[in-house]
């Protein structure tokens, strides 16, 4: 695979699609002074060094009744269990939204529930991971702001199947509707906290650059100031804020920075912030999604309103310029 290093222009495109991936090389070329076709070049070289695994779309489990249950596992110094094995073994219990593996021993993956976790379940997933040891878990439930009509439902399948960049007039197509109704049910579930777009990143191959999680923990009553005082202090390094899972006093930032100093600085930082009552960083090694459960949950209420939708994907669709 070719290695590809990546300069501030670069940085500045990852950005901008981790934030939503759906956005035009025509509007990120505008903010960053380059041509439609030189981003779209870009884009392809992110892609084809591997950086760029895929594009995603990130639906929010409440809009399906589901909890989000964060699990921080830590393995102990034998390593006897595998990261790939905390995984298994914490999916017996439940779907994955995703899953997380930090530098060192420990693992965090968001657990979907429709109950909160009682002290039984806890103690049967303790035992199942076992050597491994649960460090902390945590329930966050963003609420939505509408319900998801069908032909929501059908434009968020097609999204998953055929890849979330896919242009509008595609999507209305293969719907059978009018593109101002595409644009509008999609502009509605992203102002109703239902969706968001972004993309699926391997910090292995950000090539000078190391990727990191910044976990805050806020007082309630200073969220929405520490959440604009990180994008006022730290525009430049970050990826992306996970918004659709975040519980009101909580908040998660994905970063990038050249070196160890850099994050140490940042967390020092973060820490003074008013309304910070802890800040924790963990540097990414492994980021996976998981689109299994939000296709079977959108195939159930389809099923029920009696008007399936095709599995195909779409051939050839047409992409943004």
């Amino acid at each position: 695979m070719e290695k590809l290093i990546l300069d501030k222009m670069d940085l500045n495109i990852l950005a901008t699609l981790a934030r939503d991936c759906r956005t035009s090389y025509r509007s990120i070329g505008l903010r960053s002074g380059l041509t439609p076709k030189s981003v779209k070049s870009r884009v392809k070289n992110l892609i084809r060094s591997g950086i760029i695994e895929k594009f995603i779309i990130r639906v929010n489990p409440a809009g399906f009744g589901y909890r989000t249950t964060h699990i921080l596992v830590m393995r102990n110094n034998n390593n006897k269990i595998s990261k790939e094995k905390v995984i298994e073994s914490i999916r017996q219990f439940g779907e994955l939204a995703y899953h997380v593996h930090h530098m060192g021993r420990t693992t965090m993956a968001a657990l979907i529930i429709k109950k909160p976790l009682d002290k039984k379940i806890i103690q049967s997933l303790n035992d199942t991971l076992k050597p491994a040891v649960i460090n902390r878990t945590s329930v966050s439930e963003l609420p939505v702001l509408k319900n998801l009509s069908e032909t929501d439902l059908r434009i968020i399948k097609c999204l998953l199947l055929s890849g979330a960049r896919t242009g509008i007039s595609e999507i209305a197509k293969e719907l059978g509707i009018s593109e101002k109704t595409t644009t509008r049910r999609l502009d509605s579930m992203k102002e109703g906290h239902l969706v968001e777009f972004s993309i699926q990143c391997d910090p292995a191959s950000m090539i000078g650059y190391i990727q990191f999680t910044i976990l805050i923990h806020v007082e309630k009553s200073h969220y929405h100031g520490v959440y604009e005082q990180m994008y006022s202090e730290f525009q430049e390094n970050i990826l992306y804020h996970p918004s659709i899972i975040d519980p009101n006093d909580r908040l998660i930032f994905i970063l990038f920075a050249e070196n160890v100093f850099m994050i140490d600085f940042i967390l020092s930082k973060v820490d003074s912030f008013e309304g910070v009552k802890k800040a924790d960083t963990y540097i990414l090694t492994k980021l996976e999604f998981y689109n299994e459960w939000i296709i079977r949950e959108i195939d159930e209420r389809l099923l029920l309103s009696h008007r399936p939708f095709s599995d195909k994907s779409i051939m050839g669709s047409s992409h943004f310029v």
